[in-house]
């Protein structure tokens, strides 16, 4: 403190006074001449923006007058081809009457012209008379505006110079002689003070030190003994979910087991049963042959029972080749809710063939959207493989999901786009990101357990190489708890029946693809396949059902098949399976969709 004090009077006592009023001086003429120059420049350009302005108006008025001249001379000329028709269509008496008017509007036509230079000229005139006094008075309010503020900027300069060399003697004789006082005295206190603080402070450093290094060793073995017993309880807790992980795997897999014992049971009595009926059935014909030819064995059935069964094989044909014609009929009718979800699929369509093929499976985008379980919370996300549908306004809508993201895979190193749905007449909006992946092959580009919803809608037909990896991708970005909706063609449908049943393939789209292998169908599945696909990537179905979307399931084929002692359960032409994750994937490669 006291060298502080020391150092700014050594500096104030070193200042050149004088020194310090020329530099003051100086800077004030510098500012001067800045102002001046300043000056100068604002009044070239106001001289320049007046001269351009002059220019421009002299030439506007110049091309004004010009216009005039011309719109004059094509009014003459118009009027003059008006009199020489008339002329030539009216009687040479009307000649005399014709050549006045003609000297009358070129009389009007140079008295117009006089009248617009002599405007134009006066106009000039005034104009350049107002330019030339308006510079005047400027010229001569600048320079007055210039001395005043000069001869007044000096005399303040020189009264506040003499005022500050007063002022600083004064306050500096002040200064030193009150400084030179106050400097001893507070010398002496400051070093009594000093003194006393420094023993002060000496014993409570002792004593803080002491306390310190006490509390330090009792934190210490404070959090020592919490990490100990921290450590022990998570050591506990990972072994204790460890045994339920395992135990859950364990229960899991017995289930699986016993469900699949009691399906594969359930087969074998149906196939024995169904072997049985055939073989009673075989006895009685035997038995009928046997009596129809007197009990002699050895020879074919008798052309009775042929002729039965052709005309059985004849009527069953018959109401196959009947059903067809009238198998779409009445899947394009809706209720009042469900016209309600059509109609508002089909506002956001606008291409013509875009909304054919949407009108086509709207049955089917019905059927989905009944099928997805509402949103339990806020935040909730959905993922939609395989993007191609207008279902993400209507989950939006009619789910409560707010967040959708889409995927689709096409050629390039772009990996996320944005699909705008946009209604039609500028209605609703909504953007989805679309992600670029392979969904046989890549992992999917989300983190564990990040959605709630994950809709595989008429997808699984299409995959070519590895479905499975596409359903442990699915359990894995789903939550716990979170639901998988899969539909996908059914081969076990009675349409894939009637195919087979009249020569042709149970696929209900076999057609080669040649610009896109991805748009035909490699493989399309039975619902126990479904069943088994989803069982083995740790989904629990809990609900499994058919549905006509394409067309109307043929009762004659349910007949036959009831005839037969076949079930008519999930016959329908389309496979809606709702799965929830029931834990990690079970079989990677299952036997019945896998080979070795």
């Amino acid at each position: 403190m006291l060298k502080s004090i020391v150092h700014n009077l050594q500096f104030i006592l070193r200042r050149d006074l004088p020194s310090d009023l020329e530099a003051l001086q100086d800077r004030l003429e510098k500012r001067a001449d800045r102002y001046e120059q300043a000056i100068d420049e604002r009044i070239e350009r106001s001289f320049g923006n007046v001269q351009a302005d002059l220019i421009q108006r002299t030439e506007h008025l110049a091309r004004e007058v010009e216009n005039e001249r011309i719109r004059a001379e094509e009014q003459a000329e118009s009027l003059s081809n008006r009199l020489s028709g008339h002329l030539s269509a009216s009687l040479a008496g009307f000649d005399s009457r014709l050549s006045d008017a003609q000297r009358a509007a070129e009389e009007r036509s140079s008295r117009y012209e006089q009248t617009v230079d002599h405007r134009i000229d006066e106009r000039l005139s005034a104009f350049e008379t107002a330019v030339g006094q308006r510079a005047d008075s400027y010229e001569q309010t600048v320079d007055h505006r210039i001395d005043e503020r000069l001869s007044a900027f000096e005399t303040a300069a020189g009264q506040r110079t003499d005022s500050y060399e007063q002022t600083v003697d004064y306050r500096i004789d002040e200064r030193l002689s009150a400084f030179e006082t106050a400097a001893g005295q507070r010398a002496d206190s400051h070093e009594q003070r000093l003194d006393h603080r420094i023993d002060e402070w000496q014993l409570s450093l002792l004593s803080e030190i002491d306390r310190r290094i006490s509390e330090y060793t009792r934190a210490i073995d404070v959090r020592l003994d919490d990490r100990q017993v921290g450590n022990d309880r998570r050591i506990d807790n990972f072994f204790k979910s460890l045994e339920e992980r395992v135990d859950a795997r364990l229960e899991t897999h017995e289930r699986r087991i016993d469900r699949t014992l009691v399906q594969n049971r359930d087969d074998i009595i149906e196939r024995t049963d169904l072997l049985l009926q055939i073989f009673d059935q075989r006895l009685d014909r035997m038995r009928t042959l046997q009596l129809d030819n007197g009990g002699k064995s050895g020879e074919s059935f008798p052309a009775k029972s042929i002729k039965i069964h052709e005309q059985e094989a004849s009527s069953v044909s018959q109401q196959i080749v009947e059903w067809s014609e009238k198998s779409t009929l009445e899947l394009s009718t809706f209720s009042s809710d469900e016209q309600e979800i059509a109609d508002y699929l089909l506002s956001f369509i606008d291409d013509p063939a875009g909304r054919g093929y949407v009108t086509q499976h709207l049955r089917r985008y019905l059927g989905t959207i009944h099928r997805i379980p509402p949103a339990r919370r806020s935040g909730e996300k959905v993922l939609e493989l395989g993007s191609l549908t207008p279902l993400a306004p209507a989950i939006r809508r009619y789910c409560g999901y707010q967040t959708i993201v889409g995927n689709n895979y096409w050629p390039g190193e772009e990996k996320v786009a944005e699909k705008v749905f946009q209604q039609t007449g500028g209605g609703e909006r909504l953007a989805i990101m679309l992600h670029n992946f392979n969904v046989e092959t890549d992992p999917f580009p989300f983190a564990d357990g990040t959605f709630q919803v994950v809709l595989c809608g008429e997808l699984l037909e299409h995959l070519h190489r590895d479905p499975l990896h596409m359903l442990w991708e699915c359990n894995r970005v789903l939550e716990d708890n979170g639901f998988l909706i899969l539909t996908t063609p059914n081969i076990a449908g009675c349409r894939s029946i009637e195919g087979v049943l009249t020569g042709c393939s149970p696929y209900l789209f076999s057609q080669y693809n040649l610009a896109s292998p991805f748009d035909q169908h490699h493989r399309e599945y039975a619902p126990r396949e479904v069943r088994t696909a989803l069982t083995a990537a740790g989904f629990e179905v809990l609900k499994l059902e058919t549905e006509d979307v394409w067309r109307r399931s043929n009762p004659a084929i349910l007949e036959l098949l009831g005839n037969l002692g076949l079930s008519t359960d999930l016959r329908g032409d389309n496979i809606f399976a709702i799965a929830g994750k029931a834990g990690q994937p079970l079989e990677r490669y299952p036997r019945e969709l896998y080979i070795d």
